[in-house]
């Protein structure tokens, strides 16, 4: 029985952005806005520019990140716009909200009123307190929200523009980083993280979300900067299989407590782990041709050390799209537009759970089989 595995015609065109499936789901194309705000939580993902008003030894997002986006402020952990803003494009935005720390008070003032949204992301901060000493941890942007949220005014009314509006929330990888074995196992340490994590959901709906996204912890063992530290360079399967059981038991509880104390909740996990393996397994369909090594650093894999680290370069300007990893830990611009795609569109739990983006927002059952590879036994 010989296995061919054949790529349907227009296989992965979620991943590798085809022109058709962008202009399907791109409400920014026709200026129409999908939700009515759109606020941001978590770490280096989707962070750009918090951190640029913290000291150290929270991290920045010094030039070269950033570089691709002249005039702009940087603040982001990747070479362009990230996770927070394509997303935030694929709703009918300019961009992600600004950095709330970078707000004064006339942006202070239309958030109050519900005329914009804001991102409270922090780089290097995760689930746990604990974690990323010296930035935003997600429980201290959740009460940067609270504060804003308890004195918000607006039409019709406060309810309806929050539960209107669209939850961004990445985290996890950093606790991961941080985690010690010699003070718990790992399976303690991921129910920690997936029942505070749970709480902070919680803390939102209380507070009035109800439309949620969840970026899952992608695969980390497959980063430059773990490759950098595997006697083959290849990905530390291990650490993939730390996230692997957090991803699984973030799912089955958030279900459960989506059913006893958030009912009215609409959320999406999307398959972050998934999306990458699949761009990484497929990464020529996907249009890269850089998987393992970093586009900015140095030393093996130029991974060993961060993209602002003095005595860093980036590869050349004409090659950063061919990079599914910009530093050690983040990945290109190029990889984000692919795998946005993938998250509005992707069809079943492999992409989102138990709906993908478009869905969640939309309402109405958005999905394109063209993401899935199709296996023949003959």
């Amino acid at each position: 029985m010989e296995k061919h595995i054949a790529l349907l015609c227009f296989v992965l065109v979620g991943l590798v952005g085809a022109s058709a499936a962008a202009a399907a789901v791109a409400g920014s194309k026709n200026g129409a806005k999908l939700v009515n705000a759109v606020y941001v939580f978590g770490d280096s993902l989707v962070d750009v520019g918090n951190n640029d008003y913290l000291p150290a030894p929270a991290p920045r997002a010094n030039r070269p990140y950033g570089m691709d986006l002249p005039g702009k402020p940087t603040g982001r952990f990747t070479n362009s716009y990230n996770l927070a803003d394509v997303i935030s494009q694929r709703l009918g935005f300019d961009m992600s909200p600004k950095p709330y720390l970078s707000m004064f008070k006339h942006d202070k003032f239309l958030l109050g009123i519900c005329k914009i949204g804001a991102n409270y992301a922090s780089g290097g901060s995760g689930i746990l307190d604990t974690t990323g000493p010296g930035t935003l941890t997600m429980r201290t942007q959740l009460k940067y929200f609270k504060k804003v949220a308890d004195n918000m005014i607006c039409l019709p009314s406060k309810e309806e523009h929050l539960a209107g509006s669209f939850f961004l929330l990445s985290g996890g990888g950093n606790d991961f980083s941080a985690f010690d074995p010699s003070t718990a196992s790992a399976q303690a340490y991921i129910v920690k993280m997936v029942t505070t994590y749970i709480e902070h959901i919680q803390a939102l709906y209380d507070m009035g979300a109800r439309m949620v996204g969840i970026l899952d912890v992608p695969p980390i063992g497959c980063t430059p900067g773990q490759r950098a530290h595997m006697p083959d360079g290849e990905c530390n399967e291990q650490a993939n299989s730390l996230v692997q059981g957090f991803n699984a038991l973030l799912r089955a509880k958030l279900a459960e407590a989506a059913a006893a104390t958030m009912k009215e909740l609409k959320y999406s996990i999307a398959a972050n782990y998934n999306i990458l393996n699949d761009m990484m397994a497929n990464s020529l369909v996907a249009g890269l041709r850089r998987v393992k090594t970093a586009c900015c650093g140095s030393g093996k894999l130029n991974a060993e050390v961060m993209c602002s680290h003095p005595g860093t370069m980036a590869c050349p300007a004409a090659e950063h799209d061919d990079y599914m990893f910009w530093d050690m830990l983040h990945p290109t611009h190029a990889t984000i537009e692919r795998g946005v795609v993938a998250l509005f569109y992707g069809n079943g739990p492999k992409y989102g759970e138990p709906v993908n983006f478009a869905t969640l927002v939309t309402g109405k059952n958005e999905g394109s089989s063209a993401l899935k590879m199709v296996v023949d036994d003959e």
